[in-house]
């Protein structure tokens, strides 16, 4: 019995999947290796509701891009949060629902009122909701940021149940840390989109540690990078 190839799109030497030739990909390629789980992926599109939603993120995809005279390609036209209020007013969403970390407040105050002035009911939901003591999850006093002193948890299972009772159709994550934010959307009843992820070192613009990971922050790729888990 041959050992199982593991699947590894980010190591392609074709890039073939979004043309024509997507079947000439590598003998590890998941179009050749998966297509009986792509098969039956495919088949829940035709799901009305599923189907719908994949649908309208297409049509709010190509509408991202524009023909400019001199680019030889589509120009980028749109950003992330147009894109978002787009895709919303096409499915005929109402009712969003916003978590969002409570160091991003500022932000969270910015991006609120434009939601609402796009015509939507907003109903938002910080990380610290509850006020709950970090010790209810076995935290040590060594292990909080500011030793000594009171600490409410991060609580987004709270967050996600919140916006469940609320009955949002559409929610939007903002800056959740890592884990909670899985936690987060492990728990929504509601699809979830993420506006921004949390870098605090980044200015919330995680992509930057792999734009420097040969300069600056090559010790990204040095095999020491397992001690952050001790």
């Amino acid at each position: 019995m041959e050992p199982e190839m593991t699947i590894n799109c980010a190591k392609c030497p074709k890039n073939v999947c979004p043309t024509e030739e997507f079947l000439q990909g590598p003998d590890n390629c998941p179009t050749k290796i998966r297509s009986d789980v792509i098969s039956e992926a495919v088949e829940r599109y035709h799901d009305p509701e599923l189907g719908e939603f994949a649908r309208i993120a297409s049509i709010v995809e190509g509408s991202a891009y524009t023909r400019v005279p001199w680019s030889p390609s589509p120009a980028p036209l749109t950003t992330r949060l147009e894109e978002i209020i787009r895709f919303c007013l096409k499915m005929g969403y109402r009712k969003l629902g916003v978590a969002f970390c409570i160091g991003l407040m500022n932000e969270a105050q910015v991006l609120i009122p434009i939601l609402e002035n796009a015509g939507f009911e907003v109903v938002s939901v910080c990380c610290k909701t509850g006020g709950i003591p970090k010790e209810t999850i076995g935290i040590t006093e060594k292990e909080k940021i500011n030793p000594g002193k009171y600490e409410s948890m991060c609580n987004p299972i709270s967050q996600a149940e919140i916006l469940n009772r609320e009955g949002t159709q559409f929610n939007l994550m903002m800056g959740l840390c890592v884990g909670h934010d899985a936690l987060f959307l492990k728990h929504c009843q509601a699809l979830t989109t993420v506006f921004a992820v949390k870098d605090r070192l980044l200015g919330h613009n995680p992509l930057a540690a792999l734009y420097l990971s040969r300069s600056y922050y090559r010790r990204l790729r040095s095999p020491d990078i397992t001690a952050l888990g001790e």
